[in-house]
This record gives C-alpha cells, sequence and structure tokens, in this order.
C-alpha cells in the first residue's frame, strides 16, 4: 500500500470513528464509499466491519446501563437472519435498486428527525411495536450484510421513539453485536481484508483515539443540536 493511501485512509478512519463516538452509528456510511475508491469493496467492507467490532466494545462498555436489552433481543431476532441472507448474497446481487429504495426511506424521515422533540420519548415504546421491529431489523440486517451499512433504518427507527442518551446506548448494542456477527460470516464466506497486522494496529490506535474525542464531545451538547447532527449524518 502507498503511503499516500495509508495515511489518507487513516484520516478518513477517525473521520468516521469520530462521528461513531458522537452518535452511536455512522462509520460504515463513510467508510465504506471512500475507502472503496483505494480498495477493493469487499476489502472496504470488511475492514469497517473489524474496526466497528473494536469501537463497538469500547462504546458498549459506557454505556452499559442504559441499554434496555429486551428491546435490543427483540431486534437482533431478525437482524442477525437478515445479515446472513445480505452476506451471503454479497459480491453476486445487484444492490443499486436496494440503495435507492434505502435512501428513498432515509429521506423520507430526515424531516421527521430534524424537527422531532425528545419530550414525549419513551425508553421503552419499541417494546410495544413488534410487527415493525421485525420488518426494520431484518431490512437492516440484510443492508449490513449486503453492503456493511445497517445503521440508517435503525437509526430513524430508533430515533423516533428514544431520547438521545438512550438512543445512543441500544444503537450501539445492536451494532457492536451485529459486526461480530457479520465479522464472522465474512470469514465464513472468505471475504477479508489484505492488510498487515502492523496496519491493523495502526487502525486500531486511530480508531480508539477518534472514538474517544467523539464520546467526550457528546456529553457536552444539547439534544436537539445532537439530533440535527444525526440528520446532517444520514444525508451521507
Amino acid at each position: 500500500m502507498e503511503p499516500s493511501i495509508f495515511i489518507g485512509t487513516l484520516v478518513i478512519v477517525f473521520i468516521a470513528y469520530l462521528v461513531k463516538g458522537f452518535t452511536g452509528f455512522g462509520p460504515a456510511l463513510i467508510l465504506i464509499p471512500t475507502l472503496s475508491y483505494f480498495y477493493d469493496p469487499h476489502q472496504a467492507i470488511f475492514l469497517s466491519t473489524l474496526l466497528d467490532l473494536v469501537a463497538g466494545i469500547f462504546l458498549l462498555a459506557t454505556t452499559f446501563q442504559l441499554i434496555n436489552w429486551k428491546s435490543v433481543f427483540w431486534v437482533i431476532l431478525t437482524f442477525f437472519p437478515g445479515t446472513y441472507i445480505g452476506a451471503k448474497c454479497l459480491g453476486s446481487l445487484d444492490i443499486p435498486l436496494f440503495k435507492k429504495l434505502l435512501g428513498l426511506i432515509m429521506l423520507s424521515f430526515l424531516v421527521l428527525i430534524w424537527f422531532n422533540t425528545t419530550a414525549n420519548k419513551n425508553r421503552f415504546l419499541l417494546n410495544t411495536r413488534f410487527h415493525l421491529t421485525f420488518t426494520i431489523s431484518f431490512l437492516a440486517g440484510i443492508g449490513g450484510g449486503l453492503f456493511g451499512i445497517s445503521g440508517p433504518l435503525l437509526v430513524i427507527y430508533f430515533k423516533l421513539g428514544l431520547e438521545k442518551a438512550f438512543f445512543r446506548a441500544q444503537l450501539i448494542a445492536i451494532l457492536v453485536f451485529g459486526a461480530a456477527w457479520r465479522l464472522w460470516l465474512y470469514h465464513s464466506f472468505n471475504i477479508k481484508a489484505m492488510i498487515y497486522w502492523w496496519q491493523h494496529a495502526i487502525f486500531f490506535i486511530v480508531t480508539f483515539s477518534a472514538i474517544i474525542a467523539g464520546n467526550h464531545w457528546q456529553l457536552h451538547i444539547d439534544a436537539k443540536k445532537f439530533d440535527r447532527f444525526v440528520a446532517m449524518v444520514l444525508v451521507l
């Protein structure tokens, strides 16, 4: 790998996980489209998943007390099968139409997220919407397995029902389990990133630095600004 490409990759990784530390999601939205210019798309997806697992484990420890594990369980119940289907199809399915539909759904809800108020949000609201939960999580799982991006649908679903802190916590828990499952699936289907161990070590250091900075940043911003930042990330 050329030094300029490696340095550029590190910059992209730092920005992506600064966003992750702040919002609880978002690195794949940044990493996969940009890294695909320098690497094979499959390698970009694998690397993004690996770093997301590392970052997610750290963030999970910081939000553990806020996680509603019952809600997380209902999400991953169909999220995992969806991820398997997506990973199985990776590399053999034409996905532009799926991306366009995903983008259309995201844009339809951006205005709602932008103007959404946290006054009446309920931490346990998701427990009463099982059918919607199953549908959203299944589609998000397919998106995650297919092109490494499962966050947008989950973000829209959670953001309309949860306050800032609970939103981050549930999303972090779901995505870290999703990353671990996806990484195992990619390994099983021989989808890997051909990167040296010392490069992985540097990626991990940059990822942790960005996660810590982003996590610190989100502690000092109000819920309204947080909502709007989430909306802007989704525009990507």
